[in-house]
């Protein structure tokens, strides 16, 4: 999918990779509202393309129906969306334990280059200016933050026997604790937001390459393309965004 909208344009792309029987993923492009979103399920028997599926349907229909400044809003509506994977759990007693992560950025159309992102989980949004990639979301993890304190590196991490340990997601309980704050776009900017099955397989190094050397109309098949040639181990899903001038 593919588009663009007044000073936006994005595109995305969600494949099941080569391993996994099912696509538990899914993402949200909501180009009349700047929201853009991707969710990565978790819980196996289908539980978790549950789970997400809620999580985006909720950002969907909820963010903009609240009232408040941006980053209270989209507080609420992650919260919203966590009683609502609860709620389906208890009426559904196969489904329990199913859980997603949820990676979001909203772009106001109010002439602002202020946007705000809404995280929590190991998903992450990448920021790619002037030829130089940074992750602007922390993985919730226990070797994330031993990577932010030094102890491994990025490439370790990718490649560790634990890297798919979260600590914090959708539908684990009650509490939900994300990851809320606001970043400067400029024109030109480009947000990645992709779910772990791209990559537990493409590197940063790698991402930033295609991200310089590929066209915008072939990005999205890129990315995917990579992460299959490097295993495809799970579900890959990838939403870009780029602010024109």
């Amino acid at each position: 999918m593919s588009n663009e909208a007044g000073q936006i344009r994005f595109q995305a792309l969600s494949d099941r990779g080569l391993v996994r029987a099912n696509n538990e993923d899914n993402y949200l492009v909501k180009e009349e509202a700047g929201v853009f979103a991707v969710c990565d399920g978790l819980g196996g028997h289908a539980a978790g393309e549950i789970a997400s599926q809620i999580a985006v349907d909720t950002l969907d229909t909820e963010l903009q129906a609240l009232e408040g400044e941006p980053p209270d809003q989209l507080r609420e509506v992650i919260a919203e969306a966590n009683r609502r994977i609860l709620q389906d759990q208890q009426l559904n007693p196969e489904r329990l334990g199913m859980g997603t992560t949820l990676s979001s950025v909203w772009i106001p159309s109010s002439g602002t280059n202020q946007s705000w992102i809404g995280h929590i989980g190991d998903s992450r949004i990448y920021r790619y200016r002037n030829e130089q990639l940074v992750q602007i979301t922390d993985d919730h993890s226990p070797l994330f933050r031993l990577y932010k304190q030094g102890t491994i590196d990025k490439e370790a991490l990718r490649h560790h026997p634990q890297k798919n340990l979260i600590e914090r997601s959708l539908g684990l309980s009650l509490a939900v604790n994300s990851d809320i704050f606001s970043i400067e776009l400029q024109p030109g900017d480009r947000l990645l937001l992709c779910t772990d099955g791209l990559t537990d397989c493409v590197s940063d190094a790698q991402i930033a390459e295609i991200m310089e050397r590929s066209s915008w109309d072939d990005l999205c098949q890129q990315f995917v393309k990579h992460a299959l040639a490097a295993g495809g181990f799970d579900n890959i899903t990838v939403v870009i965004v780029e602010l024109q001038g």
